[in-house]
Formats: C-alpha cells, sequence, structure tokens
C-alpha cells in the first residue's frame, strides 16, 4: 500500500500504547523496555506499545501500559473491537537492551543474572505465542538503544540502533 497522503506522526513514551489505521506513522525510543508491534497485512491496522516491565510486583495494582501484561491486554480488546483475531496478525518485538546491570541490581534490589531487558523480552515472545499472535522479526537484546518507527499502512519498521 502506498503512504497515505497525509500522515499522522504519534510519538510514544514509556508505559504508552497505540492501535489504530493506515493513516499513522508510530515512533519510539527504546533502552530495556520493550515494543510489540502488531499489523494486520489485510486490514493495514495496527499498534505499538511501549512498556517498561512484564507485570507489576503487586497483582492488584492499577491497569497502566507500564506492564506488558496491559499492554497486551489493550491489544487483545483493540483487535476483538476491530472484529478480528489475533492470529490474523503479525508480530515484531525490539528493544529489551540490558544497558545499565549494576543499577538495575540496585533499582530491583536483584542479584539474579536475568536482566530486565532480557526479562522484557522473553515476557514478550512468550505472551504472543500464547495468544497465536505470529512473531514474523525481532531485534532484542544487545546493550544499545533503539529508535523504532513504524508506518501502519505497509507494516514496515525502521530500527535504528545507537
Amino acid at each position: 500500500m502506498e503512504s497515505p497522503s497525509e500522515v499522522i506522526d504519534r510519538f510514544l513514551n514509556p508505559g504508552e500504547i497505540f492501535f489504530g489505521g493506515s493513516g499513522f506513522r508510530v515512533r519510539t525510543l527504546l533502552g530495556s523496555c520493550v515494543s510489540i508491534v502488531l499489523w494486520h497485512p489485510n486490514r493495514h491496522l495496527g499498534g505499538m506499545c511501549h512498556y517498561l516491565l512484564p507485570s507489576p510486583a503487586d497483582l492488584h495494582s492499577e491497569k497502566t501500559h507500564k506492564y506488558g501484561i496491559d499492554a497486551v491486554s489493550f491489544f487483545l480488546a483493540e483487535i476483538k473491537k476491530h472484529r478480528s483475531s489475533p492470529s490474523e496478525y503479525y508480530a515484531k518485538i525490539f528493544g529489551g537492551s540490558n544497558m545499565f546491570l549494576h543499577e538495575e541490581r540496585e533499582i530491583l534490589k536483584d542479584n539474579s543474572t536475568s536482566h530486565v531487558g532480557t526479562k522484557n523480552a522473553e515476557f514478550a515472545k512468550k505472551i504472543l505465542r500464547d495468544n497465536e499472535i505470529k512473531i514474523i522479526s525481532e531485534d532484542v537484546g544487545g546493550t544499545l538503544s533503539r529508535k523504532i518507527y513504524f508506518t501502519v499502512w505497509d507494516g514496515e519498521v525502521w530500527v535504528e540502533k545507537k
């Protein structure tokens, strides 16, 4: 599909989410956070989230898109609202860098060898598989930040690493 004559740009900060039609270009900047990009190849409909952690420490906490579990719940509700099925979408996963090991352990009071970025990426893969959403590409891990650009009209995603 050709790019629309007028493109609406959306920038996602940490904890923000988008789902919409073909007139949008969505972008974000990631470190240890993860973005899941969903795209429906026939309907040119899709979304992107920018989550900080897989799930809250307190399962009774308020729902927020800062957590992968809540972001994916939002996506599933949007998919249903648009009368489509999760299995009709393609997913791409980005981010999950392990940039700040010492600071991470200090913040999380965690001495595990698994980093926040790694946990975020593993969560994305598992929840997408559990919901029968096909993962067609990923760019996760490492130690660099990523700028992500997603054009909803054609499902393309560009990654710029720094």
